[in-house]
């Protein structure tokens, strides 16, 4: 993980990050404003690029286990399930909690595209089989489990991510979850009642169908910014019909549901 501090940041590198699920955070002194990011991937090329000058530093020189508690707040993930960062914290009204370790920022249900996959995902999960496409922190099949999924696979391609996902699937006593590093193209002979994929949408587009190959009822897709929506609907909703969209600010997800 990397800290990065900007002194501006144009709201179209904004979007980029949030795309991406970085951190952003801000800090002001004495009138003077900074921007504080943070991201498991190297981005100084694209601020490069961009112009902006910027100081970085590996997040273990800069305190991010504390950090993030700064930046990030327990939420509703799902209309009935809580996420916390406080292992074992309750709440008198005994609403469900679903606890994530956070110190490696593969998703923590804090950014709208997770809540969008877990809300069009909580709906149809009960008693199916599930893969969770890029799964990053487990966060979204923990969620399926909550709500009563059979069985749930779940994988991301980036190996870093495993020991994050497998950690917060133990600490949810999830027992209906397998969790692997590795590619969509590597499923064989098998299909799944829903395939749930929130990933950027030039990524949803580059496996959508191997997603379509393993699917036998339900495809649920976010992670698309709601202006792109119309220029990518037709090629990934091709044999399907939309079930339900759900947009929260400027993002937006499907659930899809097989012709």
């Amino acid at each position: 993980m990397i800290e990065y501090r900007l002194q501006t940041l144009p709201d179209a590198l904004r979007l980029l990050l949030e795309e991406a699920e970085a951190f952003i955070g801000e800090e002001e002194f004495k009138g003077q404003k900074t921007y504080l990011i943070y991201s498991s991937d190297d981005i100084s090329d694209i601020l490069n690029q961009l112009g902006i000058s910027f100081e970085s530093k590996d997040t273990e020189e800069t305190g991010w286990q504390e950090k993030w508690k700064e930046y990030i707040q327990e939420d509703y993930l799902t209309s009935d399930i809580y996420f916390i960062f406080e292992k074992g914290k309750t709440f008198e009204d005994n609403r469900r909690t679903l606890y994530i370790n956070p110190s490696l920022a593969f998703g923590t249900g804090a950014h709208p595209t997770t809540k969008i996959a877990a809300r069009l995902l909580s709906k149809v999960c009960s008693g199916k089989n599930i893969l969770d496409v890029g799964t990053g922190s487990g966060i979204l099949a923990i969620a399926a489990s909550m709500n009563k999924a059979l069985h749930i696979d779940a994988f991301d391609i980036d190996p870093m991510s495993l020991d994050n996902c497998l950690e917060n699937i133990k600490n949810n006593d999830c027992l209906n979850i397998d969790a692997w590093t590795g590619d969509i193209a590597d499923i064989k002979n098998k299909t799944y009642d829903i395939v749930c994929a929130n990933i950027i949408s030039s990524v949803l587009l580059a496996v959508k169908d191997n997603v379509n190959r393993l699917s036998s009822e339900y495809v649920i897709y976010s992670g698309i910014l709601d202006s792109e929506f119309d220029s990518v609907k037709d090629e990934l909703c091709l044999g399907y019909q939309i079930d339900e969209r759900i947009t929260i600010k400027e993002w937006t997800g499907v659930r899809l549901k097989k012709c």
